[in-house]
């Protein structure tokens, strides 16, 4: 009997650590165009203080630091260049990409 009863509380365990394990859904990754002017680089946090215009569909306009996305976009970045690149969003987390300097 009390191996029954250790089995049964085994499977209902692995059931409940089963069920809370399950994977979110992916939610796909939306794309906004960014336009700002660095303000600070931080290239050991891989990151950007960026004060930028408004992000049609996503924000408005404010200075705020942007995880960048490659190395290669980091390196390209210098405290008073003006950007255009992407912002990439997917649920809470983002980052900024794609970046080109301009006038």
């Amino acid at each position: 009997m009390n191996r029954l009863i250790v089995l049964t509380i085994t499977c209902v365990a692995m059931l409940c650590a089963t069920a809370c394990t399950k994977a979110k859904p992916t939610v796909p990754v939306k794309e906004y165009k960014i336009v700002g002017e660095i303000l600070k680089v931080n290239p050991v946090e891989q990151s950007a203080t960026i004060k930028h215009e408004a992000i049609e569909g996503w924000m408005g306009a404010m200075t705020m630091d942007y995880p960048i996305k490659s190395k290669e976009d980091m390196a390209k970045l210098h405290v008073g260049d003006h950007i255009e690149g992407t912002v990439y969003v997917q649920d809470e987390e983002y980052s900024v990409g794609n970046i080109h300097t301009t006038k």
